[in-house]
């Protein structure tokens, strides 16, 4: 896209609920800043920023909520005393939020993910999925600290979860308690030399396989879409992941350079997918993915994902 549309949306964004620095709440005032019209928050395997961002506690009656009611929702709560509604604050009912979730796969040693976008936030298949996911993460964090505290880095596991603060915990959670204790010099540095795959503390965690994404996304009702396909180079796949009932795929990504972005949306033509796109923001300090609003497409790309999921 040579000019930004005139109702910029970001669709993949990460907040604390996974590996984000930013709250849910932080996300959309970052947003509406920014002059968004929406966002898709998406964290890894887990719908808990969402779940934030309406106010559950108990996963109740919100099952297939779009943006507007978000909005809704949050232009309420800021009405409440004591909200801050009036103190200069962004109005964030100007930024709708489109729900989604990332979920992480592997296919012949290579990861890929899956972004699934209008997945249900209420109890049933699809969130007792993400449970089992959450759990297998645990246990690989578990795991992983066995194996740091054998290399002569003990660490705390229960300092690892707080980091962590959200539903999501991951590697990168690790990393800070590492840095944390001065065992290396940053995140990056965990992962090159003790926790990235083949590295003396990598534990592999059960992973889906790419097609059972999709088709999880889809049986729950949402619209699976493939995450930065540039970055798994496995585009030879994109036929056996249609086939599984992908609809769309995420073109514009601060990793995909134009030549990458051409063949994806190639492919969109092809196949007739939605062509998504979104900055991946994790939060400046993260050093992953793009600044929050840097990666955007117009908001008719919402309203097909929207007719998609039949909202």
């Amino acid at each position: 896209m040579h000019a930004p549309p005139a109702e910029p949306c970001d669709l993949h964004v990460h907040t604390t609920a996974s590996d984000g620095l930013l709250s849910p709440l932080d996300v959309l005032s970052y947003a509406a800043s920014k002059g968004l019209r929406a966002v898709g928050i998406a964290d890894h395997d887990t719908t808990a920023g969402l779940r934030a961002l309406f106010g559950l506690s108990g996963m109740p009656h919100l099952s297939g909520a779009g943006e507007t009611e978000v909005a809704e929702t949050i232009e309420t709560e800021r009405e409440e005393p004591g909200s801050g509604k009036g103190e200069g604050r962004p109005d964030l009912s100007a930024v709708g939020v489109v729900p989604a979730v990332e979920l992480n796969s592997e296919w012949k040693g290579r990861e890929l993910h899956i972004l699934g976008y209008y997945i249900p936030v209420t109890p049933g298949p699809f969130t007792d999925l993400l449970s089992f996911l959450q759990d297998s993460r645990r246990q690989r964090i578990a795991e992983t600290v066995k194996k740091l505290c054998a290399l002569g880095m003990p660490i705390e596991e229960s300092r690892v979860f707080e980091l962590a603060s959200g539903e999501s915990v991951g590697r990168p959670h690790v990393a800070k308690a590492m840095v944390e204790r001065g065992y290396v010099t940053s995140i990056k540095d965990a992962f090159d030399r003790f926790l990235g795959m083949g590295r003396p503390a990598y534990v592999e965690r059960f992973h889906l396989s790419p097609t059972e994404c999709v088709r999880a996304v889809r049986e729950a009702g949402g619209v699976p879409v493939w995450a930065h396909p540039g970055t798994s180079r496995a585009l030879g796949l994109v036929k056996t992941l249609v086939e599984s009932g992908l609809q769309g795929i995420e073109a514009y990504h601060p990793e995909h350079d134009k030549p990458m972005v051409q063949k994806c949306l190639t492919l969109a033509k092809e196949y007739r997918l939605i062509a998504t796109g979104g900055s991946d923001f994790h939060g400046l300090a993260r050093g992953e993915g793009g600044d929050l609003g840097s990666v955007v497409v117009p908001y008719e790309v919402v309203e097909r994902l929207k007719e998609a999921a039949g909202k």
